[in-house]
This record gives C-alpha cells, sequence and structure tokens, in this order.
C-alpha cells in the first residue's frame, strides 16, 4: 500500500465509536473524571461510579486505566454481568487479577501457592502464566467459604510483586444476583485491608447501587461516590466539527442542534448518529450537511429498528404506551401535570409513578437527575411517528 494510499484510508476512517469502548483520540471531554479516577484508582480508592447505560461509563475506566498502566499500575476489568453464578464470578475475578498481576515469573511462586490452596481443578502454564480455574459445579457446591481467599487475591499480589493494583468491577450492582449480602460482605472485609490495591465499583443502575450503598448494606460509606452526567453540548459540537472539518465538511448550526437534542446528549446515541451522518456524507459525497440530512439519518435509524420497536410496544400494557407517549411527545417535565393526564388518559399521578417504575424494571426509560428519560432515544422518535 503505497503512503497516499495509506493516507487517505486514514482520513476516511469513520471517527465515531459507538458500541465498543471508546480510547483516545475519539474519546470526548471527560477530563476532569479522568483524573479524579486515576488519582483516587491510582491510590488504593475504594471507587462508586454510577451512571444510566450509554453514559460512556466504561470507556472512562478504559481511559483511565490506560493512564494508570502507563504509571506502572496493574489493572484488571472484570465484567460481573457477563457471569452466570457466583462460581463463575470467582473463577474469572481470581484469572483476571492473577494474570494482570504479570509478569508470571514475578509472582508466580504465591500464585501457585494459592491455586493449590484454593481449588485442585486450576491449569497453571508455569513458563506463560495462562491459567484456567474451576472452582466447582453442581447445585450441592457452596462457593462461599472460599469467597475470602478469592478476595483477597489482589492484595497479596501486590505486596508480594511490590507493585500496586487497580480493578473494576464493571455492571458491580449485579453481584447482588449471585448470594445475596453475603458476597458484598466477604469483597468489602477482603478490601478494606488492601492499601495497595484502588478499585472501581461501576454500575449502570444507579437506582441499585444506591440501594447497595445503603446504611445497612456492606458497602455504606465504604469510598466517595461519583455520576457521570451528560457531556456538555459545547464539547460534542466541538468535537463534531473538528472530526467532519477533517474531510473538509460543514455540519451547520441547525443540523448539529437536532442531532444533539434527537440523542438527548447520551454518549452512545451521539457518537451512533454522528457515525451515520459521517458514512451518509460519504456515500453522498456531500460537503455540507444541513438539518435535513441528519433527519434522513435518524429516519433511517428509526427504520431499521422498527421491527424490535413494535415488538417491543406489542408487549407493553395500555397505560405503558401513553406514559411513553406522552413523554416522547409532550417532554418529562409535563407528564404529571393534570392537563397531559387527562389528554392521555394517564389516570392519577401515582399510576404514573407506577408505569414508570416498571418502565425503568423493563430498561426502557431511566431516571437522569430526577427525570426519565428514554434508554434509546430512537424509540422515542418512533413512537412520535405511530402517535
Amino acid at each position: 500500500m503505497s503512503a497516499l494510499t495509506m493516507r487517505n484510508s486514514t482520513a476516511r476512517r469513520n471517527p465515531f465509536i459507538y458500541g465498543d469502548i471508546v480510547k483516545r483520540p475519539q474519546f470526548v471531554n471527560r477530563e476532569k473524571e479522568v483524573r479524579d479516577l486515576v488519582r483516587d484508582a491510582g491510590d488504593g480508592q475504594k471507587v462508586f461510579l454510577l451512571s444510566p447505560r450509554r453514559f460512556g461509563k466504561s470507556s472512562l475506566v478504559g481511559v483511565a486505566f490506560e493512564e494508570l498502566r502507563k504509571r506502572a499500575i496493574h489493572t484488571a476489568v472484570i465484567p460481573v454481568s457477563s457471569y452466570a453464578s457466583y462460581s463463575q464470578f470467582l473463577e474469572k475475578f481470581a484469572e483476571r487479577v492473577l494474570k494482570a498481576g504479570g509478569p508470571w515469573q514475578k509472582v508466580k511462586d504465591w500464585a501457585g501457592h494459592f491455586l493449590r490452596q484454593v481449588t485442585p481443578q486450576a491449569k497453571v502454564d508455569l513458563a506463560t502464566g495462562d491459567i484456567s480455574i474451576s472452582l466447582g459445579r453442581g447445585a450441592d457446591f457452596d462457593p462461599g467459604p472460599v469467597a475470602p481467599e478469592v478476595f483477597a487475591v489482589a492484595g497479596e499480589l501486590a505486596r508480594k510483586g511490590g507493585f500496586r493494583m487497580a480493578i473494576c468491577l464493571d455492571e458491580f450492582q449485579q453481584i447482588s444476583a449471585f448470594d445475596g449480602q453475603s458476597v458484598e460482605a466477604a469483597l468489602r472485609d477482603a478490601i478494606q485491608r488492601q492499601r495497595g490495591v484502588g478499585y472501581v465499583f461501576a454500575g449502570s443502575q444507579p437506582s441499585l447501587m444506591n440501594e447497595m450503598l445503603g446504611a445497612k448494606r456492606p458497602f455504606h460509606k465504604a469510598g466517595p461516590v461519583y455520576f457521570l452526567d451528560k457531556i456538555p453540548k459545547a464539547e460534542w459540537e466541538a468535537f463534531i466539527l473538528e472530526q467532519f472539518g477533517k474531510r473538509g465538511r460543514t455540519v451547520v448550526p441547525a443540523a448539529l442542534d437536532h442531532l444533539l437534542s434527537t440523542a438527548d446528549l447520551i454518549p452512545y446515541d451521539v457518537q451512533r448518529i454522528a457515525h451515520e451522518l459521517w458514512d451518509y456524507a460519504e456515500l453522498a459525497g456531500k460537503k455540507t450537511l444541513e438539518e435535513e440530512d441528519v433527519r434522513a439519518v435518524v429516519e433511517q435509524l428509526k427504520q431499521s429498528q422498527s421491527d424490535y420497536y413494535e415488538r417491543l410496544w406489542e408487549q407493553l400494557s395500555r397505560r405503558q404506551r401513553a406514559v411513553l407517549q406522552a413523554l416522547a411527545i409532550r417532554g418529562t417535565s409535563a407528564i404529571y401535570s393534570q392537563a397531559v393526564r387527562n389528554e392521555y388518559g394517564l389516570g392519577p399521578s401515582s399510576s404514573v409513578q407506577k408505569a414508570l417504575y416498571a418502565l425503568d424494571e423493563q430498561d426502557i426509560l431511566d431516571q437522569y437527575k430526577g427525570s426519565p428519560f428514554f434508554v434509546d432515544p430512537i424509540f422515542s422518535v418512533w413512537i412520535r411517528s405511530i402517535g
């Protein structure tokens, strides 16, 4: 490939990323959050990071952990929601932490001792440190007794290896599904002894995370709590204009406004619409993108998901549909007003609250600063189109 071809290929690459971890330089703003997370996790703090889904929580952790690795701090990310049982969670916790504790030659003596102590079903390549752990299967197996030793692994590795570690438990709220509060108690007891290990407990269901941090739960006052806000409109405008400008393209103010208002400033959806707009411009060879171009892209996204939205809609109760229509058309500020409740047949405020709670449970709505919003803002576009 010639140098010219390589430059053209790089220039044409879509710079807007969604559905994956966003890395620099596509990572937008969040500089203060990155600094705070790097500082606290690097200092051995236990941090709780709360945000609704699609707000870029995992990408924030990824960028912060990349910075920590540059500072010789070992990192591990453990996606709690990926595991079906307490046993599997403990297995993967141990595997990922042991692998992150390398180089293997430095920690293999202590790691080998741990593996022999915890389970006879561990496979270890003593040359490379490749580890596979099976604690046990079957309804009769109780992983509780080995949990304290598994959760102590990071602290022992850091102490024996003479380094610091940072561990993220992503979708941490899912841990409550494994073994009630006993898993929380075992984990809290272990981590409070680990001064050389920082933890980020990241959760995308703030209401559940807040319950876990309540006064009667093990993690009450265990560390600072951060709530991830939306990225300000001005930051998105600057990023989008810069990326399109690299291809000699202009996005007019009305088009930018429509893109950001449709996406509701939700990072995933800003990136998604901008990604599709980039491809649309490339195919059409357009140099100036107007509001109607953004509308065309949003319409394409809506049409591509229409079958899914229709199936979802059919599963909802009459009142739930009416509440979603009121939210999509009239907005969140009016949802409890007498006029809107009468217009859409929502019934008393208690019925509205009950419907909102059910829609939150189904992951259709979430809460941001006390107000409901659509987790998928394109769904609200679809609802307005059938209203």
